[in-house]
């Protein structure tokens, strides 16, 4: 219910950025692949039986995120009962789960899906073998077939065998037996190995796993970032910009909790250390990069840590904990819902716009000046061909020629007052940007030159002209039905 109620501002929400490509993709039928090149056919068949039952209606799909979030919430108190025998202490964990800021990515986005598909089915399989192994009586059918679905939602189920593996190893109660290792741990490895080197190569010609190429030091850096946020979930944004100081009130925190257990316990539980281990097994491949919505499986075991540590500190000690990070908690949700409002405002906004300018008579392409791609750190950049045309527009060519990140649906990025911002040299219409590189503000693609100052492309040419500064000169084209529009006061506004 805690999970639920946190989730439900999500309501209230149009879809959003790779909402648009996702419902394109499966407009034909169900597909196996996303409109990204992931193998994830049990998640993309979600969205399509959900436009056969109910048509496009975001109010609707984030209801199914939103069920499936609550879902998991159960799913891990429940399991955390099963493996620790202690009702109170699976109640406390629940409770930060459900509650943490960096679940409403995965509900306020109905893309966010595969995290949360990925980790019901995850938990239900984890729940599953647990159950079959306190007997070992043929082979545990239902985990498999859980996983299975898991590795259907997400590649990153891929780690279910290692936490398996680790809690056993880590549990005295759980040590395996020759048995239990012969007719469980080897067909979970085996059916792993079967999707990646069978159902998943048929599916994408390879096995799809280019997006490892970025392990290495950042993956460091971005176990860090987790961590911090496990306690302190503080906006991305916030945290990437100042690493070093978040990173010092995660320790700060963390050893005043670490200091109240040893005090009132004599001792640091074990299960804390356990559930550390467990969270950095969880988030495994997802290490790659530092996306609040990977954090949602992992986020039970630092759940469990937290609910560990509180429990076994004193009363006034533990009070104490939860009047300061309580505030912490409230305040970084408040700033998310926010955000991502903001950014369901300008989407909403922006494709309104475009279907309008799609209906003109004898529009084919249109170019876009300084088109938002995040606002206040909430997607906004989409497949606009695709939403334009799943909102009723006519089918046109969409161009951004300059995506920027904006703080607010105010704000645009013109270098001042239209009147100066905006001018028409023949045969251009020319449009200077002033782009500050500050928190949520930015100048994002296409990718700047290094040998030059300038790219031209077969609408118009962009200029860097100095720092922060650049120039769009959009040509018109009537004979290809070309028109321009720049975002300005909240709405996107003709140049020709």
């Amino acid at each position: 219910m805690l999970a639920a109620a946190a989730a439900s501002p999500s309501l209230w929400l149009p879809f959003l950025a790779d909402d648009w490509a996702d419902l394109a993709n499966v407009a034909p039928g169900p597909t196996q692949v996303t409109p990204f090149g992931y193998f994830r056919p049990l998640c993309m068949v979600t969205y399509w039986v959900e436009q056969k039952i109910w048509g496009r209606s975001p109010s609707l799909c984030h209801l199914t995120n939103l069920i499936m979030i609550a879902m998991v919430a159960a799913l891990v108190v429940i399991l955390i009962r099963r493996y620790t025998g202690d009702a109170h202490l699976a109640g406390v964990a629940g409770v930060l789960f459900a509650l943490h800021p960096y679940h409403i990515e995965n509900s306020a986005w109905v893309a966010g899906r595969a995290d949360i598909l990925f980790s019901l089915l995850f938990l239900g399989a984890a729940l599953a073998y647990d159950q079959w192994r306190t007997t070992c009586v043929g082979v545990p059918f239902a985990a498999l077939a859980l996983s299975s679905g898991a590795l259907a939602s997400k590649e990153t189920a891929v780690v279910l065998p290692l936490f398996v593996l680790m809690l056993g190893i880590l549990d005295k109660s759980r040590r395996p037996t020759m048995m239990e290792w012969r007719q469980g741990y080897l067909p979970m490895i085996g059916l792993t190995a079967a999707h990646f080197m069978i159902w998943r190569r048929l599916a994408l010609g390879g096995l799809g796993l280019t997006a490892l190429n970025g392990f290495g030091g950042r993956s460091l850096k971005n176990l860090m970032a987790f961590g911090v946020a496990a306690a302190l979930p503080a906006q991305t944004e916030f945290l990437e910009e100042r690493p070093l100081q978040w990173g010092v009130l995660g320790v700060i925190t963390i050893g005043a909790l670490l200091f109240a257990a040893r005090s009132h316990s004599g001792r640091i539980p074990g299960l804390g250390w356990i559930s550390a281990i467990m969270f950095v097994v969880l988030l495994g491949p997802s290490l790659i990069s530092f996306q609040e919505r990977y954090i949602l499986l992992p986020s039970a075991a630092s759940a469990l840590a937290l609910a560990t540590l509180l429990v076994a500190a004193d009363r006034r000690a533990r009070a104490t904990a939860v009047l300061m990070l309580l505030p912490v908690w409230l305040v970084c949700g408040a700033e998310q819902w926010a955000g991502w409002f903001e950014a369901g405002d300008v989407s909403t906004r922006v494709i309104d716009g475009l279907v309008q300018a799609a209906s003109r008579p004898g529009v084919h392409e249109i170019i876009v000046a300084n088109m938002p791609h995040r606002v206040q750190g909430a997607p906004i950049a989409a497949d606009f061909g695709a939403a334009v045309a799943l909102s009723g527009g006519n089918a046109v060519a969409i161009r951004t020629a300059v995506a920027v990140d904006i703080p607010g649906s105010r704000a645009d990025a013109l270098d001042g007052p239209l009147a100066s911002a905006i001018h028409y040299p023949p045969p251009f219409a020319e449009i200077r940007l002033r782009i500050v590189e500050r928190r949520f503000s930015r100048y994002v693609w296409p990718l700047r030159p290094e040998t030059s100052d300038r790219i031209d492309t077969g609408w118009g040419t962009l200029y860097f002209d100095q720092a922060g500064i650049v120039r769009v000169l959009i040509s018109p084209a009537p004979e290809r039905g070309r028109a321009a529009y720049f975002w300005s006061a909240r709405e996107l506004k003709a140049l020709f």
